[in-house]
């Protein structure tokens, strides 16, 4: 007597079985994922502002569609200030997100920064010692440029003593400074380095002992510089007031 086969049936039975156990971890796997983000680590150094930003990014993309790790990476970096942004789902609710600024090197204009990298960014919520930065403004140059001419300048004013406190490009692209004790020297915009090195000679020469006393130093000129006098100032505005 023939053996019965039963190998067409015990493979159509492995095949549903498999069938079968694809489907359930499937919907486990979907109900794993559609299960509500209760909770959002942030790690990075951050204000806490910029965490609260950071954390309601992620909420907002998460309830607005159905999102994936990389719309939520896209929401965060939307920021405009976040760096190396990484995203990771740990459990069923928890979301962890790591986030790098880089560090700024001067601020730009009234609200934003400038990065060691010469971009400019937002920083919402940075502690006061951040307001300590030098102060950065660009009209015909980017902020990267305007990080070169004030890398050279600052560097050259530093040996011999002189912080520079804020460097502002005027319409007609002149460079003016502020130094300490809010003296102003004004550059324009050509040969700002032989006009410094004139401005540094007239500081070391007759300047040095009495800056708190200057307003102004002028190099605009083809030799020398103008130097103008915080009394001169007081003279003009009380002959404006008579």
């Amino acid at each position: 007597m023939r053996r019965k086969s039963y190998g067409p049936v015990r493979s159509l039975t492995a095949a549903l079985m498999m069938v079968a156990v694809v489907a359930m971890a499937t919907t486990a796997v979907w109900r794993y994922l559609d299960t509500p983000v209760e909770l959002v680590r942030i790690a990075g150094d951050l204000t806490e502002i910029e965490r609260q930003e950071v954390r309601a990014a992620v909420i907002e993309t998460l309830d607005s569609a159905v999102a994936g790790v990389v719309d939520v990476v896209e929401a965060i970096e939307a920021l405009g200030w976040t760096r190396d942004t990484r995203v990771s789902r740990i459990g069923p609710g928890v979301i962890d997100v790591s986030v790098r600024r880089e560090s700024l090197a001067a601020r730009w204009g009234n609200a934003k920064y400038v990065t060691t990298g010469g971009e400019v960014v937002g920083a919402p919520g940075l502690p006061v010692e951040e307001e300590t930065l030098p102060k950065l403004s660009g009209t015909l140059s980017t902020s990267a440029e305007a990080m070169q001419v004030y890398g050279k300048l600052s560097a050259r004013l530093a040996d011999v003593g002189l912080t520079l406190k804020t460097l502002q490009e005027t319409e007609v692209g002149g460079w003016e400074l502020i130094l300490e004790d809010d003296v102003v020297v004004m550059l324009g915009a050509q040969d700002i380095n032989g006009r410094l090195e004139r401005v540094v000679a007239v500081y070391e020469d007759a300047l040095a002992l009495q800056m708190e006393k200057v307003d102004r130093i002028d190099a605009r000129y083809g030799s020398g510089v103008a130097v103008r006098w915080r009394d001169e100032l007081a003279e003009e505005a009380l002959l404006a007031r008579n």
